[in-house]
C-alpha cells in the first residue's frame, strides 16, 4: 500500500468489510502494536506541513530583492570601488533605511499572525490490540480503527463503518454551511467530494453523534494534505505593483546603460576627456539618474497604509500586497463564515393551527440542549447539543420563551431522540390532564404520517420546496393526542400513526451585519463581487439576493456545469457570473486563473482549507482571522474581525496608496530627467558639469526624500471614486507620463539654458553652479504643493492641510541652505554663498514650475474630457 495508491482508492465505493480487508485490520480488535510500528515506518507521522515559519533573516533578505534596491547596491559597490566614499555612503544609507522599514513591517505582520493559530496538538481515540486508548493524532496509521464523537476534530481521512446519528461540519473543506449526515452505505463510484457521505475527512468537526471508522489516508495523502502540498509547491502570484516595478526597473536599467555608454563615447570623442575621467563621469551620471528616494518613499507609503489597515482590523502580511487591493477589479468571496455568520438562527415561524408561541412551545419540548452559561444573555450562550435544536432554544430565548419554564409546566414521559434514519425526534409529554406525542423534524417525513389529502400534501410540499430554495433549513412540528396511555411505547411503528402537522419553523445562516452596504460600496468603487462556494445552488443564490447582488438565469454556475463547459465557453460566461456553487478547492483555483487570464485583478476571500489554493493564486489573498492557519499562511491580508466591510476599508487604503505612489513617481522622476539633461547637454556643449554626483544624491535622497515620504500622509476623501487601474502600462498612466515629460523635459531644458547663458555672459562659474544646485533643489520642494492633487487645480484644495508635507518642505529648504551657506558643507559640495538677487531668481524658478505643472494638468484633463 503506497501513499499515492491510497489517495487514488475510492473507499466510499467499497463496503466497510472490503475496506477492512484491504487494510488487513480487525474492526473489533484494531491493529497490533508491531503492525502499527511497521506502517508508521512506511507512512510516517500523520502531520500536515502547511508553510514553514519564515525566519527573520529570510524576511530581511527579501527586502534586498527589489530590483531598484539591487541597482542601488551595484551602484554603491562601483562607487565605493572608485573611492567615491561620500557618494557610496549616501547610496548605502538609502538601502539600509528602505530595508529596515520593510523588515519592520513584514516581521511585525508575521508576529501578529503567530497569534492566530487554530490547529493545535490533537488527541484521538483508537482501538489497538483489542483495547480502546487515546493517542496523539500524529501517531495514526492507515488501517487504524478510530472512534469519533461530538465536539472532536477528525484526525485523518477515514471510511465510516458504524454511525449513530452522526453529523460532521465540513465547511472548512467543502464550504457547505450545514452539517453532513454520514452513513455506512456504499456510494456511487463517481461521487464528488461533497457527496462522499461514507467518508470523514481530516480537519473537519464532528457536530453530532458517534462513529467508528477505518483510517484510510494520513498526512499528505488526506484531502487536507493534498491541498497543503499543492500550496507548498505553487509559486507566489505577483501583485501588479511588483510586476510594474520589475518592468520599470528593467527598462530603467537598459535606458541608463545605453545612456551611460553614449555619454562615455561622446565624452571621449567630442569633449576629449580621458577614458578614466569619462568612466568616473559616466558612473556619476548613472548614480545620479537612479531615483534613490523612490524605494524608501514607496516603502514608507506602503508601511503607513498597512498601519492604517491594521487599525481597521486588517493585517497585511506583505507590503506590496497593500497596493494590489487598490487595483483590485474583482472579489471572489466564499459564503460561509465570510458573508454569513456560520451559525444557524431561527428565521420564520409558520403555524398551520394555533399561533407562533404555541408552535415554538411544542418544538421546544423535543430540544435536548445543555446551556453552559445560562446566566448570560441568550445571544452569548455556549450550548452543547444538536445544531438545529440549539438554534431553536437560543432564538426562542431571545424572543422571550424560556425552555426551562416550558419544561417546568410539562412532564416528558418518554423520548425518542433524532436520528438520521427516521429524521425526526418525538416526545411523549403530560401537560395538565392530557398526553400528547410531539414530533419535531423533517417536514416531508412528518407530512407522510398525516391524514391530509394528496392535494393538501402537495401544496405543503411546494411551500417547503420554496423555502428550501431560498436557503432555509425547514423543520416541521406535529402533534398527536394520546388517549390510551397504558402500554403505549414511543418506539412503536409510526406507519399507522395519524398526526396533525402544526406548522413549520425555518432556520438559516444569517448574513453578517453591514454586508449589503459593503457590497454596494465595493460596486461603486468599480469592483465586481462574485460568490464562489461549496454550498448548494439555492442557498448561495438566496444569500446573493439578500446582500443585494442581481441574480438572473445566466449569472449562476454550478460545479456540474463547470465541468462540462469548455475553456472558451467558460470565459464567455465569466462576465455574467454572480454565483458559482458546489465548487471543489481546485474548481476555485481554476476559476481564479480564468479571471486573471481575462485581465481581472482578483482578490479571493475565504476562511477554510478549501479556499487556500485559490487564495494563494489570487493577486490578493484575503483570509479570515477566525479561519484556518492554512488559509492565513498563504493570504496577503488577514481580516481580524472576519468582516467583509474591512475589505472595503482595505480597498480604500489601497486606492490611497496607489494615488500617493503616483504622486511620488511624478515628483521624483521629474528631477531625474533634470540631472540627465543638464549633464548630457553640458558635455555636448563642452561646459563644466553643473552638478556633481554628491549634490544630486543630496537632492534626490535628503532634500527630495522628506517631501516624498510626506506624501504617505496624504488623504483623499474620495479615494474610492478612483476606479481600479490594472497597471497594464507599468507604473505610469497617461497623466503620470505626461506630467513627468512636461515637468522634466521643459524644466531641465530651462535649467540648462539658464546655465549656458549665465556662463556665457561671464557670471562666476562657482556662483552659477551653486544657483543651479539651489534652483534644482528648491523648485522640486515647491513643486510638491502642486503634485498633491493630480486631478484638481492647486487653487481648489487647502495648501497647508498636510502638516507633514509642509514640515518636509521646510526641512528641505533648511538642508539646501546648509549646503549653500555653511563653510564645512561648502567645501564638501563645492558651493558658494548666494546673494539676495540670486535667491529671488531661485524662488521665481520654483513659481514658474508650479505654473507649468498646473497648465499641464489643465491641458491634460481638458483633452481627456474633449
Amino acid at each position: 500500500m503506497k501513499s499515492t495508491s491510497l489517495h487514488e482508492k475510492k473507499f466510499w465505493h467499497m463496503s466497510a468489510k472490503e475496506v477492512a480487508s484491504f487494510f488487513k485490520t480487525d474492526v473489533e480488535l484494531g491493529l497490533s502494536t508491531p503492525e502499527v510500528e511497521d506502517r508508521f515506518n512506511v507512512y510516517g507521522p500523520n502531520v500536515i506541513s502547511t508553510t514553514k515559519k519564515t525566519s527573520w533573516l529570510t524576511v530581511l533578505f527579501n527586502q534586498l530583492k527589489s530590483p531598484l534596491i539591487l541597482v542601488l547596491i551595484v551602484a554603491g559597490v562601483i562607487t565605493l570601488a572608485i573611492s567615491h566614499y561620500h557618494d557610496a555612503v549616501f547610496i548605502f544609507i538609502v538601502v539600509v533605511v528602505n530595508s529596515a522599514l520593510g523588515f519592520y513591517q513584514e516581521n511585525k505582520a508575521e508576529k501578529a499572525l503567530a497569534q492566530l493559530k487554530t490547529y493545535l496538538r490533537q488527541r484521538t481515540r483508537v482501538i489497538r490490540d483489542g483495547k480502546e486508548k487515546e493517542i496523539d493524532a500524529e501517531d495514526l496509521v492507515p488501517g487504524d480503527i478510530i472512534r469519533l464523537a461530538q465536539g472532536g476534530r477528525v484526525p485523518a481521512d477515514a471510511r465510516v463503518i458504524y454511525v449513530n446519528d452522526f453529523q460532521v461540519d465540513e465547511a472548512v473543506l467543502t464550504g457547505e454551511s450545514l452539517p453532513v449526515v454520514k452513513t455506512e452505505a456504499q456510494l456511487p463510484e463517481n461521487a464528488g467530494l461533497n457527496d462522499q457521505d461514507s467518508m470523514v475527512f481530516a480537519g473537519t468537526l464532528v457536530t453530532q453523534g458517534i462513529c467508528t471508522a477505518i483510517v484510510c489516508r494520513t498526512s499528505t495523502s488526506t484531502e487536507l494534505g493534498k491541498i497543503a502540498s499543492f500550496i507548498a509547491a505553487s509559486e507566489d502570484e505577483q501583485t501588479p505593483l511588483q510586476a510594474a516595478i520589475i518592468k520599470f526597473s528593467v527598462s530603467l536599467s537598459i535606458f541608463l546603460g545605453i545612456l551611460v555608454l553614449i555619454v562615455f563615447v561622446l565624452g571621449i570623442y567630442i569633449a576629449h576627456y580621458s577614458a578614466l575621467d569619462m568612466f568616473l563621469i559616466s558612473i556619476a551620471l548613472a548614480v545620479s539618474a537612479i531615483p534613490s528616494g523612490l524605494p524608501v518613499s514607496m516603502t514608507v507609503i506602503l508601511t503607513l497604509g498597512v498601519e492604517r489597515m491594521a487599525k481597521r482590523k486588517g493585517v497585511v502580511r506583505k507590503l506590496v500586497a497593500a497596493e494590489a487591493l487598490g487595483s483590485t477589479s474583482l472579489i471572489l468571496t466564499d459564503k460561509t463564515g465570510t458573508l454569513t455568520m456560520a451559525k444557524m438562527v431561527m428565521s420564520k415561524i409558520i403555524p398551520f393551527t394555533g399561533d407562533e408561541d404555541q408552535l415554538l412551545n411544542y418544538a421546544l419540548t423535543n430540544a435536548s440542549v445543555l446551556i453552559e452559561n445560562p446566566k448570560e444573555r441568550p445571544e452569548n450562550w455556549h450550548m452543547n447539543g444538536r445544531i438545529m435544536e440549539a438554534a431553536l432554544v437560543q432564538s426562542s430565548a431571545i424572543r422571550g420563551m424560556s425552555l426551562e419554564k416550558i419544561m417546568d409546566k410539562r412532564h416528558v414521559l418518554q423520548n425518542l431522540p433524532f436520528n438520521a434514519t427516521q429524521k425526526f425526534s418525538a416526545s411523549l409529554v403530560k401537560e395538565d390532564d392530557t398526553h400528547k406525542l410531539v414530533f419535531f423534524g423533517a417536514p416531508d417525513i412528518l407530512l407522510s404520517y398525516t391524514n391530509l389529502s394528496v392535494q393538501e400534501k402537495e401544496e405543503i410540499l411546494v411551500h417547503i420546496e420554496e423555502l428550501a430554495s431560498r436557503g432555509e433549513r425547514v423543520l416541521g412540528v406535529a402533534v398527536k393526542e394520546i388517549t390510551e396511555i397504558n402500554d403505549f411505547s414511543i418506539n412503536s411503528d409510526f406507519s399507522s400513526v395519524s398526526i396533525s402537522l402544526q406548522g413549520l419553523i425555518t432556520f438559516h445562516d444569517p448574513v453578517r451585519p453591514g454586508i449589503a452596504h459593503a457590497i454596494e460600496r465595493v460596486k461603486q468603487a468599480g469592483i465586481k463581487t462574485v460568490i464562489m462556494t461549496g454550498d448548494h445552488r439555492g442557498t448561495a443564490v438566496a444569500i446573493a439576493k439578500e446582500i443585494g447582488l442581481k441574480v438572473h438565469q445566466h449569472s449562476v454556475l454550478d460545479a456540474s456545469e463547470l465541468i462540462r463547459l469548455s475553456e472558451d465557453e467558460l470565459k464567455k460566461r465569466l462576465s455574467q457570473l454572480v454565483v458559482i456553487s458546489r465548487v471543489t478547492p481546485f474548481d476555485k483555483l481554476h476559476v481564479v486563473k480564468l479571471y486573471q487570464e481575462a485581465g481581472e485583478i482578483v482578490a479571493m476571500t475565504g476562511d477554510g482549507v478549501n479556499d487556500a489554493p485559490a487564495i494563494k493564486q489570487a493577486n490578493v489573498g484575503v483570509a479570515m482571522g477566525s479561519g484556518t492557519e492554512v488559509s492565513q499562511n498563504v493570504a496577503d491580508l488577514v481580516l481580524l474581525d472576519d468582516n467583509y466591510e474591512t475589505i472595503v476599508a482595505a480597498v480604500e487604503e489601497g486606492r490611497q496608496i496607489l494615488l500617493n505612489i503616483r504622486k511620488v513617481i511624478i515628483y521624483l522622476l521629474s528631477s531625474v530627467l533634470d540631472g540627465l539633461i543638464l549633464i548630457g547637454f553640458s558635455l555636448l556643449a563642452g561646459l563644466a558639469l553643473p552638478l556633481n554626483a554628491l549634490q544630486i544624491l543630496w537632492v534626490n535622497f535628503f532634500t527630495d526624500s522628506f517631501p516624498a515620504v510626506a506624501f504617505a500622509f496624504e488623504r483623499d476623501p474620495d479615494s474610492l471614486a478612483h476606479k481600479p487601474r490594472k497597471l497594464r502600462e507599468g507604473l505610469f498612466d497617461p497623466l503620470t507620463r505626461f506630467l513627468i515629460l512636461v515637468i522634466g523635459i521643459l524644466t531641465s531644458v530651462l535649467l540648462f539654458v539658464a546655465y549656458y547663458f549665465l556662463l556665457r555672459y561671464g557670471f562666476d562659474e562657482a556662483t552659477v553652479r551653486t544657483f543651479i544646485f539651489a534652483a534644482f533643489s528648491t523648485y522640486t520642494l515647491i513643486l510638491t504643493l502642486s503634485v498633491r492633487s493630480l486631478d484638481r487645480s492647486i487653487l481648489s484644495y487647502p495648501l497647508f492641510s498636510n502638516k507633514y508635507l509642509i514640515g518636509s518642505i521646510v526641512i528641505g529648504l533648511v538642508l539646501t541652505a546648509i549646503a549653500v551657506y555653511m563653510p564645512l558643507f561648502q567645501s564638501l559640495f563645492g558651493t558658494v554663498s548666494l546673494s539676495f538677487p540670486w535667491i529671488v531668481a531661485v524662488v521665481l524658478f520654483g513659481v514658474f514650475n508650479i505654473i507649468l505643472i498646473e497648465i499641464a494638468k489643465a491641458i491634460f484633463h481638458k483633452r481627456n474630457r474633449g
